[in-house]
C-alpha cells in the first residue's frame, strides 16, 4: 500500500486554505499525512493551520520565516515521513478521489519517479474545459515528458496535480530556491531526464485556482527576470547537448516567456542576450514573426493567434 505525504506551502492564504484542507481530509484514500509549512504568513493562515492540527492527527505544522514557495516545499519534503510526496498549493484543491486514483497510477507504473493527473483551471468558480493532452481512449499513460513536449509544446503538469517519490530528490535535488517562477517545471524537468511520467488521463481530479488576485501571488504581473526559471536554464546545458529535443523544449520556453519581457521595455538587454542562446532552427514561424515585428504589431499578431487557438480548443471539446 502506498503512503503519501501531502506538502502544502502556506503564505497569506487565509481566504483559501480551508477549502484546500477540506479537500485533503475528505480523500477516499486515507493513508496519508499532511505537512503544512507556514512560510512567514502575516495573516491568520498560521493560526488556521494550528487549529486544523488539533482536529486531525495526520496533520503536522511547521512555521518558518518567509523564504518563498520553493523553500517551503523543500521544508515539507525534508519533514515527510512517507515514500510519495503529493504537492498541493494552499489555494488549489482536489477531487475526493485524487489520492485513490494516484495510488492506482503508481501501482500501474511502480518504477517511475514522477506522476501527474489531468487538472482543470478554475475561473469565477467554474472549472474550465482544457485541451486533452492524450486521447481519451486510455486512462493511464507512461510517457517521456521531453519527447512529448517536442510533439505537444506544453507540459500536462501543474504542481497541485503531481506526486513524486521522495527518493528522487536525493538524486536530482529539490526545488531550486533561487527560482520564483516556473520553479515546478525546473524540478519536473530534472526528474524527467531520468524517469518517465505516469499520467492519469481522466478526471480532472486536481483544480488550479486562477481566481487568486495577482496581489497575492509571489510572481506578480511581470516577475523579476532574475527570479525566473529562464535565468537558470544553463544547468541543463550539458544534457541539452546530448538531447536535441531537450534543447528544443528549453528554447521554446525561452521564446514563450520573452514575449512579455520584450513588451515591457524594461529588459531590452536581457531579452537580447537570452534570445542569443536560442538555436535559430528552434524559433519556428510564430516567434520569427513576433520578434521581427514592432512590439505593438507583434502583440496584435499574438492576440489573433491566441484567439484562433482557443477557438480550436472549444471546437474540439464540442466535437468530443
Amino acid at each position: 500500500m502506498n503512503t503519501f505525504s501531502v506538502v502544502i506551502p502556506v503564505h497569506n492564504k487565509e481566504a483559501y486554505i480551508l477549502k484546500t484542507l477540506e479537500s485533503v481530509l475528505s480523500q477516499s484514500y486515507a493513508n496519508f499525512e499532511v505537512i503544512l509549512v507556514n512560510d512567514g504568513s502575516s495573516d491568520k493562515s498560521g493560526e488556521i493551520c494550528d487549529q486544523y492540527k488539533l482536529k486531525d492527527a495526520r496533520i503536522r505544522v511547521f512555521h518558518q520565516k518567509n523564504g518563498g514557495v520553493s523553500s517551503a516545499r523543500n521544508s515539507g519534503i525534508r519533514l515527510a515521513k512517507n515514500e510519495h510526496i503529493a504537492f498541493l498549493d494552499a489555494d488549489d484543491y482536489w477531487d475526493v478521489s485524487f489520492l485513490e486514483e494516484m495510488n492506482i497510477l503508481i501501482n500501474t507504473y511502480p518504477h517511475n519517479s514522477i506522476y501527474g493527473a489531468k487538472f482543470a483551471r478554475v475561473k469565477n468558480g467554474i472549472a474550465l474545459d482544457e485541451e486533452n493532452y492524450f486521447p481519451e481512449k486510455d486512462n493511464y499513460y507512461n510517457f517521456n515528458l521531453i519527447n512529448n513536449f517536442f510533439q505537444k509544446s506544453r507540459f500536462p503538469l501543474h504542481t497541485s496535480s503531481v506526486v513524486i517519490k521522495k527518493a528522487v530528490t536525493y538524486v536530482v535535488g529539490g526545488f531550486d530556491e533561487r527560482i520564483y517562477v516556473f520553479e515546478d517545471y525546473d524540478l519536473f524537468l530534472r526528474i524527467a531526464i531520468i524517469s518517465n511520467v505516469g499520467y492519469l488521463n481522466k478526471g480532472p481530479f486536481s483544480f488550479y485556482n486562477i481566481d487568486v488576485p495577482v496581489s497575492s501571488k509571489v510572481r506578480g504581473k511581470l516577475p523579476l527576470l532574475a527570479k525566473h526559471w529562464i535565468s537558470f536554464m544553463s544547468k541543463f546545458d550539458k544534457d541539452a547537448l546530448k538531447n536535441t529535443k531537450l534543447k528544443i523544449l528549453l528554447d521554446q520556453m525561452k521564446l514563450n516567456q520573452m514575449v512579455a519581457y520584450r513588451r515591457s521595455g524594461a529588459y531590452k538587454k536581457e531579452v537580447k542576450n537570452i534570445l542569443k542562446t536560442v538555436d535559430k532552427k528552434n524559433f519556428g514561424w510564430k516567434y520569427k514573426i513576433i520578434f521581427s515585428l514592432p512590439i505593438f504589431i507583434g502583440d496584435l499578431f499574438l492576440s489573433i493567434y491566441s484567439l484562433l487557438s482557443n477557438y480550436k480548443v472549444k471546437l474540439n471539446n464540442q466535437n468530443k
